[in-house]
């Protein structure tokens, strides 16, 4: 063979052979040396193709083999959310970044465990539900009843069907709970040597006490009225909330250490200073005392009257001052429709709601629009007040302006107005536009500061006021909202307040509330559904019946249904199957068979078949597990002695996920239904 080489040729000749003797010794030891030298120099460059790790597709394991499932009911726990209020918001963001978080709890702006309360009732562990639910939601019985409960918006099961009645189920716990109440109320011990004065004793104020005192610290608590609640006694009708049930569940607080003191207005019975100097924080939870009313002409007539003063009296007095007479209540809130509907139980013969929003946009909640027009309350939608018309000083009727648009292009408030009027006879007029805080004689001879709209001023997030050691929260901060809102504030400012006592930074390490975002589904078509699967329908006293009084409108779930109700929970993102069988109805080739049993405290998954005859790996049930429990795993390797082995029973579905292979197993019984085994979150 010739080499060319800069135009020399030169023989060459290739053998694996070597001379005799010492030569071929030496020759044989060059070759040795050139070789070794060869690889030490390819060592120190660059491959020239890629190495296979480096070309490797990142694969979610999801979509690899043969499926399996992280644990089962009636074998596993379902996490409970049960930590300190400290660290619950560090605790809720890292489930949510870890996609662990149920969207009821996100969506909760306590974020009360309601996966949670839902497993208990079914394990018929139902006063423990009703604890749980009372760490983040103070008052479970009262918020049952009037909740607009956000977390039922974010259900899954609105997916399928309809979603879990949550709400009613805090109301059925809290009835349970009272069975057992003298029992499970024990003081909580005062460990630590500060005190601490709640100036209100609304559900802000309560929840802050409650965290207060968990942590050891004495808390004593004012209120102006003669029975505590706050806005909730003097302000929620007692159709929606009767006064034994809020009354009886703040004693239970009171039982767990509150010390109570009604009938005492801070600033007129004692002065705030004076609570500034007794204890070592003080807390201002005082709501919105005042009603807005507009300054349009005949607003100071003879029959005028604020949405909270009415409301007052309503429940208070059982009388209004409006029976025989005709009612135009202005607003379209939620206030607004309690405002209607007490008129119409205080004698009024005619109730009309006027709002600038149309009927599409008034802002009260859905239920309770159509309850009220159910019980005869007559709705003027896009109009806003003109002039109230008056004779001798007295209210005679109601003048209004059409409302062409409420909201500008960016979607601030800003109503634009037609030429046309129109006139209403009545005899009161009730504004419902708006609250405001009553702060003059409260904060006198204090520091603290007013805004120039009558304000607190407060730092939003750490909810401190300008004096050193006073705090604020509900709604004397955050404006007119929701109870469980104010809750949240309660939570919050606990939080503050726990760190100030201990001589903490408010703002080191300290997770802000965390706001997760959920899908919203549109209403689900429940044709077909078998009745089983749907909601319980919460029974309602007739309309013609109840707007004669304030006896309750809504007469609550009786303990089957409660418990079923609890059942149809799918305890999303716990990665514990529930067999809730929707894998086997999305499966297109009808490859998975579920069964389980329902009786309650023994709730199990006692069947959970893949026949991987039929599998085709497509992931589309994996994809519509609301647990997460159900996965495909690396097992991409199928092996298999016998073809009964690739049914893979329950047993076999909670195997391990390692490796490559999947073999089946022969004659291993699957677990049985057993205590659950408790799983930390």
């Amino acid at each position: 063979m010739a080499v060319e080489r800069d135009d020399i040729i030169t023989p060459a000749s290739v053998s694996n052979e070597y001379s005799p003797g010492v030569k071929g010794f030496l020759e044989g030891v060059r070759s040795l040396v050139t070789g070794l030298g060869i690889t030490a120099r390819i060592s120190t460059e660059k491959p020239v193709t890629i190495c296979y790790p480096a070309e490797k597709w990142s694969v979610s394991p999801r979509w690899r083999g043969a499926l399996r499932l992280r644990g089962v009911l009636g074998r596993d726990e379902i996490p409970l959310i049960r930590d300190a209020s400290e660290l619950y918001n560090s605790v809720i963001e890292d489930l949510y970044k870890a996609e662990r978080l149920p969207p009821c709890v996100g969506n909760c702006p306590a974020n009360v465990d309601a996966r949670g309360q839902g497993f208990l009732i079914a394990e018929d562990r139902i006063p423990e539900a009703y604890e749980l639910v009372r760490d983040r939601n103070i008052l479970p019985g009262v918020l049952g009843r009037i909740c607009h409960h956000p977390c039922e918006s974010a259900c899954r099961r609105n997916y399928y069907d309809e979603p879990v009645a949550i709400r009613p189920l805090h109301r059925f716990a809290y009835e349970e709970f009272q069975k057992v109440a003298a029992e499970r109320l024990k003081p909580l011990p005062v460990t630590q040597d500060k005190s601490v004065a709640v100036v209100g004793s609304g559900p802000s104020g309560l929840t802050a006490a409650y965290d207060l005192m968990k942590h050891g610290y004495r808390v004593v608590m004012y209120e102006r009225e003669e029975r505590p609640g706050g806005a909730l006694g003097s302000g929620v009708p007692a159709y929606r909330l009767p006064r034994d049930i809020l009354y009886k569940e703040i004693d239970g607080l009171v039982a767990l250490g509150i010390e109570l003191h009604c009938g005492v207005e801070i600033g007129k019975s004692m002065p705030l200073a004076a609570l500034q100097r007794e204890h070592a924080a003080v807390l201002l939870a005082v709501g919105l005392q005042e009603s807005r009313i507009l300054p349009i002409p005949g607003h100071d007539a003879e029959g005028v009257a604020g949405a909270l003063e009415f409301l007052w009296a309503a429940n208070n007095k059982g009388e209004t001052g409006v029976r025989g007479k005709k009612v135009f209540v202005i607003g379209g809130g939620n206030v607004a429709v309690d405002v209607a509907r007490c008129a119409l139980r205080t004698g009024a013969t005619e109730v009309r709601l006027a709002s600038l929003e149309s009927t599409e946009e008034l802002p009260a909640h859905p239920w309770e629009i159509e309850e009220a027009l159910d019980e005869g309350v007559i709705a003027t939608c896009s109009v806003g007040p003109e002039e109230v018309l008056t004779q001798d000083g007295h209210v005679t009727g109601m003048r209004v302006r059409e409302c062409l648009s409420v909201f500008d292009e960016t979607g601030r408030f800003s109503p634009k107005f037609g030429t046309g009027l129109s006139d209403f006879e009545c005899d009161v007029v009730v504004f419902s536009i708006g609250q405001a805080a009553k702060l003059d004689t409260l904060i006198a001879g204090t520091e603290l500061l007013v805004s120039g709209r009558g304000q607190l001023v407060v730092d939003g997030t750490h909810f401190t006021t300008s004096v050193d050691g006073v705090f604020a929260c509900g709604e004397v901060v955050t404006g007119p909202g929701s109870a469980i809102g104010s809750i949240a504030t309660g939570h919050e400012v606990a939080t503050s307040m726990i760190r100030y006592l201990q001589g903490n930074s408010l703002t080191d390490n300290r997770t802000p509330r965390p706001v997760p975002v959920y899908s919203k589904y549109a209403v689900a078509d429940v044709t077909g559904v078998e009745r089983s699967r749907l909601r319980s329908v919460m029974p309602m006293s007739r309309p013609e019946d109840r707007a004669k009084d304030f006896r309750p409108v809504e007469l609550g779930l009786t303990h089957q249904e409660a418990m079923i109700e609890a059942a149809r929970c799918l305890r999303c993102q716990s990665e514990i199957c529930v067999g809730c069988t929707f894998c086997a109805r999305t499966c297109p080739d009808y490859a998975i068979q579920v069964e389980r049993v329902d009786e309650p405290g023994g709730r199990c998954l006692t069947r959970y078949d893949l026949d991987l005859t039929k599998c085709a790996f497509c992931g589309l049930c994996a994809e519509q597990c609301p647990t997460n429990a159900l996965t495909h795993t690396g097992q991409y390797e199928l092996s298999f002695f016998h073809r009964d082995l690739m049914v893979f029973d329950k047993g076999e579905m909670l195997r391990s996920g390692e490796g490559t292979r999947a073999t089946g197993r022969d004659g291993i019984t699957p677990p049985r239904c057993s205590a659950p085994k408790r799983r930390e979150l």
